[in-house]
């Protein structure tokens, strides 16, 4: 069996990269490989804020990650220089997600089979 990392690079709402990223997580993890953990990096570190939403019609993406993420035992981590760029503070974090700088995500792919990259093209 193959262990995974994955790295979110988009815009949570703008995109639907972290609905393609749990959703193929839960595929892989079903067909007996590991996730080790999910990177978020540029615009994709805006999911790891706690958020509550009062409109059900609204999908809670910071939600269903830290849900994926504790259900799997996956690392999540994000960018520490993305999180100081965009003003996110650690006591608004999801439960279970922390900040590390790129040596985080160079720890997860040394570990890891196999990366894959959710995002915008370029």
């Amino acid at each position: 069996m193959s262990s995974f990392t994955f790295v979110v690079c988009a815009e949570p709402y703008k995109y639907e990269a972290m609905d393609t990223m749990i959703n193929l997580g839960e595929a892989i993890v079903k067909k007996g490989h590991t996730i080790l953990g999910v990177f978020l990096y540029g615009s994709g570190v805006y999911i790891i804020k706690d958020r509550t939403f009062k409109d059900a019609s609204v999908r809670n993406l910071s939600n269903r990650l830290r849900e994926f993420c504790n259900r799997h035992n996956t690392e999540l981590i994000a960018c520490s220089t993305w999180i100081s760029f965009t003003g996110i503070k650690v006591e608004e974090f999801i439960e279970g997600a922390a900040r590390e700088g790129l040596g985080g995500l160079s720890n997860l792919i040394s570990r890891s089979d196999k990366v894959i990259f959710f995002g915008p093209g370029g």
